[in-house]
């Protein structure tokens, strides 16, 4: 009985799973008559264009670039918009298409006609009068029969004559104008044929774009400076893709007819600013080489923008202080040549350049800027790297901190080396204070391993002293490069052995071997921070594209402090150096102390220099002996945030003139201060 209750049960529960089978089996084959439903009536068209198709061919349209802007969001290299248009050809597009096309655009638009060649003209009247036409009059049927296609239009181009194309008219050579731009690119890339179209031209194009295939009305846009010419060159130049890089830039997906960053920032960080193109997938037949149906579209991007380490207000400001000094300069006697000062300023912990100046006045009397001067215009410093000679005595031991030498003048044969005074017995600190050369050429007299007393070489490399100090000044940055995130920056000029004692001797008071400002700020902040030389920085930061309401965008990278090398030298020594430097600032009879031993400089360090130089026209005939001014510091002495270089060619050696740079140094300092207390005081009223 129960046995019978059993079966029972298990013939109830039959049925039901079988009903469960079968509702399963109903859904699974619904699902799939419905995929395939989908597949044929939705994208039917689709597939069947793909499986006749034997490539996919991309067009691209060109992104606008990444924004720059400074360290405070001030948009200091902009887009400005504008429409261009275009024209995409196929690989199927033939000459004659072009040909149409351009003939109808010339009636409404009109295109430069420098850049058609004298090749070009031939194409078009070919063109125009008709290929197969001209074969027959140009060419014998031996001929056509012997060559093949490409031979055949060669000799038929070769028998163009000067006759021939003086038949193009003034439309005519229009058309081709048009025609052009319109070959220029490849297949399935956008060639921009005319930019900046006028309302009336978009309008009319527009309404005709049915009757134009391959051509588009693009938004596009070019830089624009909202700060002028200010830094101008250290942003760089944008334009078409030069041939000589043509084949690299190829190899990473770029196309002939692209912008791209020539110089400057906008080549160094060409990869950063350059936008994501938008891009028009296309399937073409594999028999006629014709598009099948629409593209499918993938939206472009802005480039990201570049956010700079610089203070635009504080560059503004520096680069009038350096007018109006250079102004009062030449009104002094003798300064008529002075034409010219640099100015960089910098975070000595950071490397953060908050401002690299430059002014040079031309032959009519106007300023313009010359902030790329700062970086590859190399001169002889003087004795503002007098703080590296001293240094490297201390630490190859051939003076001691404290150590006296006799400052009196040096005669070699008919030469006399000496200090701008007699200064008896000095120290160290004494030496860097009042600036003394005799001091200085008894380090490199030493370094050198040569005896003044009888004026020959005790070592074996009569070398010995350049190679050493040129092996410790490029521990501090000078001779080699800064690293500066710059393309191509200037090394200065490596003097050599000419003359060995007379310019060894001179390159430890800074008169042989030339180096730049950057290099300058970067030697006295190795020296303000300790001892570790600091990689100078334009670029501060990367941020996605800033949104409409100028909110910043996305911080992509931030740029650390990069620490180049710490300079192999005991600590006390650089504390010893430091010392002397606050001494030429605020010490009686320091070379600097009359114009910054005042609290409004933070407590300032630094040195001075005086380089005297020869002057020659561009003949190599003399003119007249000239002095480099220059000056280097930083502040506070015991915590520093700033450092500074400066440098005023070509002044007057006269006695009353040589203060350019020490009034340029304290209006830098100046300045600084108070616009830092400004933000500071903007930061608060905004919390």
């Amino acid at each position: 009985m129960e046995t019978q209750k059993k079966n029972k049960k298990k013939k109830n529960h039959l049925p039901f799973r079988l009903n469960t089978l079968f509702v399963a089996v109903f859904l699974l084959f619904s699902i799939l008559i419905l995929r395939l439903g989908v597949l044929q009536i939705v994208n039917g068209e689709e597939k069947r264009q793909e499986s006749e198709a034997i490539k996919k061919e991309e067009a691209k349209k060109e992104a606008p670039r990444g924004k720059i802007l400074d360290r405070y969001q001030r948009v200091v290299v902009d887009n400005k918009p504008y429409f261009t248009l275009t024209y995409t050809k196929t690989s199927s597009t033939k000459a004659v298409d072009t040909y149409r096309i351009a003939k109808w655009l010339s009636q409404h638009i009109k295109v430069d006609e420098k850049k058609v060649t004298e090749r070009d003209k031939k194409d078009f009247f070919i063109v125009k009068t008709g290929v197969e036409k001209l074969m027959k009059e140009r060419l014998t049927p031996a001929e056509a029969k012997k060559l093949n296609n490409e031979k055949e239009y060669k000799l038929l181009v070769d028998r163009i004559t000067k006759k021939d194309l003086d038949t193009l008219t003034k439309i005519d050579r229009q058309i081709l104008a048009i025609k052009r731009e319109m070959d220029a690119g490849y297949a399935y890339s956008a060639s921009p044929v005319k930019k900046n179209l006028t309302d009336r031209e978009i309008s009319i194009i527009s309404e005709n774009l049915d009757q134009l295939p391959g051509v588009d009305i693009m938004p596009d846009a070019d830089r624009t400076y909202p700060f002028g010419d200010s830094l101008k060159t250290i942003f760089g130049r944008v334009k078409q893709m030069p041939k000589e890089q043509q084949e690299y830039l190829a190899a990473l997906n770029y196309d002939r007819t692209d912008q791209v960053g020539i110089s400057g920032l906008e080549a160094q960080y060409q990869e950063t600013l350059r936008g994501t193109k938008e891009k028009s997938i296309y399937l073409t037949n594999p028999k006629t080489g014709k598009t099948l149906g629409e593209p499918k579209v993938i939206p472009g991007k802005r480039g990201k923008d570049l956010v700079l380490t610089i203070d635009m207000e504080l560059q503004h400001k520096m680069e009038k202080i350096l007018e109006e000094e250079i102004r009062k300069g030449r009104a002094d006697r003798g300064n008529e040549l002075m034409r010219s000062a640099y100015i960089v300023m910098m975070n000595p912990k950071t490397g953060e350049i908050y401002t690299i100046a430059g002014k040079k006045m031309n032959s009519d009397g106007e300023f313009v800027n010359d902030s790329y001067g700062a970086l590859f215009d190399a001169y002889e410093m003087g004795s503002a790297v007098k703080g590296a000679t001293v240094l490297t005595g201390l630490h190859k031991g051939v003076i001691h901190m404290g150590e006296y030498i006799y400052d009196a003048p040096l005669k070699f044969g008919s030469l006399t080396k000496k200090s701008h005074a007699n200064m008896g017995s000095i120290n160290d600190l004494t030496a860097l204070k009042k600036s003394s050369n005799v001091y200085m050429y008894n380090i490199v007299m030493r370094l050198g391993k040569f005896s003044y007393n009888t004026k020959t070489f005790y070592g074996d490399n009569r070398y010995l002293g350049f190679d050493v100090m040129r092996y410790y000044f490029s521990q501090f940055g000078l001779g080699v490069k800064t690293g500066i995130d710059f393309p191509n920056e200037s090394t200065g000029y490596n003097g050599g052995y000419t003359n060995q004692v007379g310019n060894m001797i001179d390159m430890g008071i800074g008169q042989f071997d030339t180096y730049t400002p950057i290099q300058m700020v970067q030697y006295v902040s190795t020296i303000a921070n300790g001892g570790y030389r600091v990689q100078p920085r334009l670029v501060k930061e990367i941020r996605e594209p800033q949104t409409e309401n100028h909110i910043e965008g996305k911080l992509v990278e931030r740029f650390e402090p990069n620490i180049l090398n710490e300079i192999d030298m005991d600590k006390n020594y650089i504390h010893r150096v430091q010392q002397g430097f606050w001494e030429v600032y605020h010490s009686p009879g320091g070379t600097a102390a009359q114009y910054f031993n005042s609290s409004k400089y933070h407590n300032a360090a630094g040195k001075t220099g005086t380089a005297q130089v020869k002057k020659y026209d561009k003949n190599g005939n003399f003119i007249a002996d000239k002095d480099n001014l220059t000056l280097v510091g930083y502040a506070p002495y015991d915590n520093p945030e700033i450092a500074f270089a400066i440098i005023v060619p070509d002044a007057s050696p006269y006695s009353g003139t040589q203060a350019v740079n020490k009034h340029i140094g304290q209006r830098a300092l100046e300045t600084y201060w108070a616009l830092k207390k400004k933000t500071e005081t903007e930061e608060q009223a905004k919390q």
